[in-house]
C-alpha cells in the first residue's frame, strides 16, 4: 500500500477511456487465434439453440449482478455503511473496471484507495478496509483450493487427458505457474493475517530492517509508511466485532462462488457438462494465474490457461472448435462486460466528485 497517496496521477490515467484498447485487443488478439486455429462454421449448426441456451446464458448476467451486489454489501459493511448503495455501486463498478485494465498485482490497491477517498472515506478508514478485503479474498483461495485439491486429486489441475503423462506439455508449465502464484497469494495473505490480526509493528520492523541494505534502502519510506497504514488498519481492525468478520466473510463467499459458476453456465448452454465441481475448481486455478499475469486484467493469458485447462470437457462434445466458442462467450460475457459498465459508470462519477474534488478533472 504503499505511496498510495502519491499516485492519484497514475490512477486518474487509468480512468482514461483509451486504457480500455489495450486489454480488448489483447483479449480479442487470443480469441481470433483461437478461433482461426480450432473453429469450424459446422460447430454452429451443431448447437442446439433451445430455451435452455438462452437461459444459461441470461443465468451468466443474473450471476454478475449478484457478484456485484455481494461486492456493494461487502464495502458498505466495511465502511460502516457511510457510502449509499449507489456510491457503492459506483464505487464498485470503477474499481473492478480499474482492475481489468491494470495488472492485478499493479493497479487494485491504488485504484481502491483513490475511490474510497474520494468518497470521503478518511485515509485511516480506507487502509484498514482495503487491507481487509485483500485478506477476505486471500482466506478465500488459501482455504478452497486445498479443499477442492482432496476432493479432486490432480485433476484439479491436470486435465483427465493428461493424467499419468510424463514429461513437457502446457500442464507442466501451468503446473509450476500455478504453485508459485499459489506460494506468493500464500505469503501476501499470510503477510497482511500477521500484520493486521497479530502483530503489526512487528511487521513495521521487518519492513524497516528489510530495507536497511544499501541495495534495499530506496524503498525505505514506503516501507515505513506501509508499516504505519499496517498499525493503523490493525487498530481499526480490532475494534470489530464477529458481525464484521461474518459479513465480509459472507459477502466474499458470495462474490467468488457467483463468479465462478459464470462459466458453468455459459458451457452448460452449449454442451452437456460433467462435472460441474471440477469446473468451478479449475476456474480458480485460471483466476490465480491471472492475478500474477502482466497483461491488464489478466487479458490473453485467461484465454491461454483456458484452452489448456479446460480441454477435457470438450472430448466428445465439440471439441477444440466448441472450446473456442465457449471461451469466447465466457470472455465476453465475464470480462468485457465490466468493461462496459466501467465506461457507463465513469462519466456520472466524475461528474459528482469534481464538485468536491476539482483535481479529479486532470482526466
Amino acid at each position: 500500500m504503499s505511496s498510495t497517496t502519491q499516485s492519484s496521477d497514475d490512477v486518474l490515467k487509468t480512468f482514461n477511456p483509451n486504457k480500455i484498447i489495450l486489454p480488448i485487443m489483447l483479449t480479442l488478439g487470443v480469441l481470433i487465434l483461437l478461433m482461426l486455429r480450432d473453429f469450424k462454421v459446422a460447430t454452429l449448426w451443431s448447437i442446439d439453440w433451445a430455451w435452455t441456451t438462452a437461459l444459461c446464458l441470461l443465468m451468466g448476467f443474473v450471476l454478475i449482478a449478484i457478484r456485484h451486489l455481494a461486492l456493494m454489501f461487502r464495502l458498505k459493511v466495511l465502511t460502516e455503511h457511510k457510502l449509499s448503495w449507489k456510491q457503492s455501486f459506483q464505487v464498485i463498478s470503477l474499481w473492478e473496471f480499474g482492475s481489468a485494465v491494470t495488472p492485478t498485482t499493479v493497479g487494485g490497491t491504488a485504484i481502491a484507495y483513490f475511490l474510497l477517498t474520494r468518497e470521503k472515506i478518511n485515509a485511516g478508514e480506507t487502509i484498514s478496509v482495503v487491507l481487509f478485503t485483500i485478506l477476505l479474498d486471500g482466506i478465500y483461495f488459501l482455504v478452497g483450493i486445498p479443499i477442492l485439491w482432496l476432493l479432486l486429486g490432480n485433476a484439479l489441475i491436470i486435465p483427465a487427458q493428461e493424467l499419468g503423462v510424463t514429461g513437457g506439455g502446457a500442464s507442466v508449465t501451468i503446473i509450476t505457474a500455478f504453485l508459485m502464484a499459489y506460494a506468493f497469494m500464500a505469503l501476501y495473505t499470510l503477510a497482511i493475517a500477521y500484520g493486521l490480526i497479530i502483530n503489526p509493528r512487528s511487521f513495521k520492523w521487518f519492513l524497516i530492517r528489510l530495507t536497511s541494505f544499501k541495495w534495499t534502502a530506496r524503498w525505505r519510506p514506503n516501507a515505513i509508511e506501509t508499516g504505519n497504514d499496517m498499525i493503523t488498519a490493525s487498530e481499526r481492525l480490532k475494534k470489530k466485532g464477529w458481525n464484521y468478520w461474518l459479513a465480509g466473510l459472507g459477502a466474499t463467499g458470495v462474490h467468488w462462488i457467483s463468479r465462478f459458476l459464470i462459466l458453468n453456465f455459459v458451457m452448460l448452454a452449449f454442451i452437456t457438462v460433467g462435472g460441474h465441481l471440477l469446473l468451478f475448481g479449475r476456474q480458480m486455478i485460471i483466476y490465480l494465474l491471472m492475478v500474477v499475469a502482466i497483461t491488464p486484467g489478466g487479458s490473453g493469458i485467461a484465454e491461454l490457461v483456458s484452452d489448456n485447462l479446460l480441454d477435457d470437457f470438450f472430448i466428445g462434445a465439440g471439441g477444440d472448435s466448441m472450446k473456442a466458442v465457449v471461451i469466447a462467450v465466457w470472455r465476453v460475457v465475464s470480462y468485457v462486460t465490466y468493461l462496459v459498465i466501467g465506461m457507463i459508470v465513469m462519466p456520472t462519477w466524475l461528474r459528482r466528485v469534481l464538485k468536491r474534488h476539482p483535481s479529479t478533472s486532470k482526466l
